[in-house]
């Protein structure tokens, strides 16, 4: 690339979904500070084939969600530097920046295992190599902390490859076999889309019976079910900044100094999906319960105990026979869940956040943030 001339980069990500369009965001940000790029982009679904015109394109840099091998191998032909977002295709060698996918399932599998549930199960897409990261690492955990993990496999399986019809009434029987109550992690929103439509061909209650967590957090997906899907948000503009300055360096001749490079997600979001605390002990389920609808509000230990019947000592020891915490632990950490959540998706003071999570002054929340986020709150409001 000429030093004096403009970079042409063509971009080859989703425009149909909030993960593609936010990676495209962090790319325009890049190219706004450290450019400007001239940018080649066009509408694009996970299906669209590269356009005809790369053949004669004289270009710079691409950045893409490499899908196929074959994908790969077309923009390899170019000659140019390229960088992949997805990894889907195993043993890839290009450079690439990606969310991290044992990161993800450990996510999901410490939401699951918070509200109680000790048998895990995974939905997956078959033959992408993210799923099987989400997949494999999902498992691992579950069973390392001495849990069962059921894995979903649907080629392996003729009626899923029939139709799809026949594809959903297989997932239906499989998850209609499974012990309950049992938590499940479905390898993005779609494929949870799925898991939620074949538990109501078979009267499987969610979340009682199954809670279910997916991947993308996108808001049309996940708030236009019944129930509403807990989903992982990615940091997909960092993802996209990330690739654009990745790209940029190797347009300037210099070697990346790390590639892969995988970026952590960003939270969970809470949804109905996975609103459940499995406890046998009714008394203890009630008390996770109430802390759930009012840990925000002014309750004491003592006043749950009070409302379940349990003196304060008895209170504290079952919970922590069976939740392996406190009462007053739980009721800090639904707090800080509140307050994370508050600072993302609204522009309410601290004081605001403060007061409607629960904690006595903005002070001692900006101390829990940063003991728990290691920033301070304006700096967790402001991650990609």
């Amino acid at each position: 690339m000429n030093s004096d001339s403009t970079p042409q980069v063509a971009i080859f990500i989703e425009t149909s979904k909030t993960f593609g369009r936010e990676i495209l965001q962090g790319i325009s940000t890049y190219s706004r500070t450290h450019g400007p790029w001239s940018i080649y982009i066009d509408e694009w679904g996970p299906q669209t084939p590269l356009p005809e015109w790369l053949k004669i394109w004289q270009g710079d840099g691409v950045i893409a969600r490499v899908r196929s091998r074959q994908m790969a191998e077309r923009l390899a032909q170019l000659k140019i530097p390229v960088v992949d977002t997805l990894q889907q295709v195993p043993n890839l060698e290009m450079p690439a920046v990606y969310t991290d996918d044992s990161l993800i399932a450990k996510l999901a599998f410490e939401h699951l295992h918070n509200r109680h549930l000790r048998q895990f199960a995974f939905v997956g897409v078959e033959k992408t190599n993210w799923s099987h990261r989400r997949r494999d690492t999902f498992a691992e955990i579950a069973r390392e902390q001495g849990f069962p993990c059921e894995i979903y496999s649907p080629l392996s399986r003729r009626r899923f490859v029939e139709s799809w019809n026949g594809g959903q009434d297989d997932l239906a029987d499989w998850l209609k076999a499974l012990p309950k109550p049992i938590g499940l992690f479905a390898a993005h929103d779609l494929r949870a889309l799925c898991v939620l439509d074949a538990c109501r061909r078979r009267n499987i209650a969610i979340p009682e019976q199954v809670a279910v967590v997916g991947v993308d957090n996108d808001d049309v997906f996940c708030e236009v079910v019944d129930p509403t899907l807990t989903s992982i948000a990615h940091q997909a503009k960092e993802i996209g900044y990330q690739a654009a300055a990745l790209l940029d360096q190797m347009m300037r001749g210099n070697r990346p100094a790390q590639t892969p490079l995988p970026v952590p997600p960003r939270i969970l979001i809470p949804r109905r999906s996975t609103d459940i605390i499995a406890v046998e002990d009714p008394a203890i389920a009630s008390a996770l319960e109430l802390i759930r609808r009012k840990a925000c509000e002014k309750i004491s230990v003592s006043m749950i105990a009070s409302r379940v019947n349990l003196t304060r000592r008895s209170l504290e020891r079952r919970f922590i026979k069976l939740v392996g915490k406190t009462p007053h632990q739980i009721i800090s950490e639904e707090r800080l869940r509140r307050a994370r959540q508050l600072l993302i998706d609204t522009d309410f003071t601290l004081e605001q956040i403060a007061q409607m999570a629960g904690f006595s002054s903005a002070a001692y929340l900006s101390v829990i943030i940063k003991e728990h986020e290691n920033c301070t709150p304006t700096e967790f409001r402001q991650k990609p």
